[in-house]
C-alpha cells in the first residue's frame, strides 16, 4: 500500500511538472476557477465592495505577472545551467552574458507571441470571463431565492404594526424616522414602507376592488406568519386593523 500510495504521489508531481513545463497548469479550468474564488473571497473579506470585475483584473495581472515570468524565468534559468554544465563553466564571460542576454530577450517575444498571447487570447482570458459570468449568475439566483422566500412589503409593514402595537413601547408614527427604522429591520426601500405605514395610519384613501383584493392577501400572510408563532394577541390586533381598513376603502 505504501508503495502504490508513493507511486501515486510521484505520477502526481511528474503530471504537474509537465503542465509546468508545457505551460498548461495555468490554463486549466479547474485551476482557473480556484484561483478566481479564492481570490475573490480574499478581496471581499477586506471590502466588502469588491466586484468580480476587479477579480478578473487581478488575475489577468497573475497570468501576466507571475505564470508568465515564473515560466520563463524557470526556461531561462534551466537554459543557462545545462549550458554551464556542458561547457564546464569555461564558456561564462562577459560576452556570454551579453549573448545570453540577447538570447533571452528574443526568446520571450518569441514566447510571448506564439505562445503566451495565443494561450491567453484562447483559452485563458474565456476561461476566465466564462468562470466570472458563472459566479456572478449563482449570486444573483442566490439573491433571488432570498426575494422570492421574503414576504411582500405591505405584509412586513403589518407584523411590524402588530409587534409594535403589542409590545407597547411606542406609539407608531407615519415618518421619515419610523421608516429608516424598518429598513434597517427588513432590508427594504424607506420610500415603500413610508407609503404603506401612510396607507395604515394617514388620511382615509378610497380603495380599488384591485388594491382592497391586494391588500386582503397581504393580511392572509400575516395572519398565517403570526398563526405559524401562535401569537394570538397580535392576531387580534391584525384583525382589528384589518377591519378599519378595509372598511375605510369600502366606504
Amino acid at each position: 500500500m505504501v508503495i502504490l500510495a508513493k507511486g501515486h504521489v510521484m505520477k502526481d508531481f511528474v503530471m504537474k511538472a509537465r503542465s509546468f513545463v508545457v505551460f498548461d497548469l495555468p490554463l486549466q479550468p479547474s485551476a482557473i476557477s480556484c484561483s478566481f474564488n479564492t481570490t475573490h473571497n480574499k478581496y471581499v473579506s477586506d471590502t466588502p465592495t469588491w466586484s468580480t470585475q476587479a477579480t478578473k483584473q487581478k488575475l489577468i495581472a497573475s497570468y501576466w505577472f507571475q505564470h508568465v515570468i515564473t515560466h520563463f524565468a524557470f526556461l531561462l534559468v534551466t537554459s543557462v545551467i545545462v549550458t554551464a554544465t556542458i561547457h564546464d563553466g569555461s564558456a561564462i564571460s562577459a560576452s556570454y552574458c551579453i549573448q545570453l542576454f540577447i538570447a533571452g530577450f528574443v526568446s520571450y517575444w518569441v514566447m510571448y507571441l506564439f505562445h503566451y498571447k495565443p494561450c491567453f487570447d484562447g483559452n485563458y482570458l474565456p476561461m476566465l470571463e466564462t468562470i466570472k459570468e458563472s459566479y456572478d449568475r449563482k449570486q444573483t439566483e442566490q439573491v433571488e431565492k432570498c426575494r422570492q422566500a421574503q414576504l411582500p412589503n405591505f405584509t412586513l409593514t403589518l407584523l411590524f404594526y402588530v409587534f409594535l402595537k403589542t409590545s407597547k413601547t411606542s406609539s407608531l408614527q407615519c415618518n421619515d424616522h419610523t421608516a429608516k427604522l424598518m429598513t434597517q429591520l427588513f432590508g427594504v426601500d424607506a420610500g415603500s414602507l413610508k407609503k404603506n405605514l401612510s396607507l395604515l395610519l394617514g388620511k382615509k384613501q378610497h380603495l380599488s376592488m384591485r388594491k382592497t383584493t391586494e391588500i386582503r392577501n397581504r393580511f392572509e400572510e400575516a395572519f398565517m406568519f403570526l398563526e405559524a408563532i401562535n401569537f394570538s394577541e397580535g392576531i387580534v390586533v391584525l384583525r382589528g386593523l384589518e377591519q378599519r381598513l378595509l372598511l375605510i376603502g369600502q366606504g
